[in-house]
């Protein structure tokens, strides 16, 4: 039972970074567009299975299509997303330039920020729950002794801390970033 819930631990924290790393700061960064959804060949897509996204320089973003056919649909679904950025088509490479963040932009990419890492601080309790509830059922089994249980309950709460902990400096990371001007 340790080793699952290390492993959910695990993964809350790898499903962390990555949904930070989707998140805006002063810089351009391909991730951003990556899991962006694109309607091609009848299908919602992921952006990164059907263009090149690359960065020109700290605030542009260049998609190069493997389709050219499909530029157009590309274009639509930069628009229609939530970034706030309106793209540029020059042949088949599309342009974009991520406007300056005001400090209102700031403070709701923060928000987001505090969101999602209550998201995961929840997903860390319940990995605990599960898990203490496993070591419940053992000591009500009888294959462990109550000295035991309070041992594993000790160390997944320990381990519990750490892993909020660890979340916490990701999100402070992640905050400092983006109120840098």
């Amino acid at each position: 039972m340790p080793d699952q819930f290390e492993e959910k631990l695990a993964a809350t924290r790898a499903r962390f970074t990555h949904e930070l790393s989707s998140i805006r700061t002063g810089r351009a960064n391909p991730i951003m567009l990556e899991g962006m959804l694109v309607e091609s060949y009848g299908a919602k897509t992921p952006l990164k299975g059907l263009a090149n996204i690359t960065v020109a320089d700290a605030r542009m973003l260049t998609i190069e299509p493997w389709d050219k056919s499909i530029t157009k649909e590309i274009e639509k679904a930069i628009v229609v997303s939530d970034l706030g950025v309106a793209p540029v088509v020059d042949g088949s490479t599309i342009r974009v330039t991520l406007p300056e963040m005001t400090e209102e932009t700031r403070t709701r990419l923060v928000k987001s920020v505090h969101a999602k890492l209550e998201e995961a601080r929840i997903a860390v309790r319940q990995a605990r729950d599960a898990a203490k509830k496993k070591i419940d059922a053992d000591l009500k089994e009888k294959t462990i002794s109550e000295d035991d249980r309070r041992d594993r309950v000790s160390s997944l709460d320990e381990k519990t801390k750490i892993a909020t902990a660890q979340l916490e400096a990701d999100a402070k990371e992640k905050e400092r970033a983006i109120m840098t001007v």
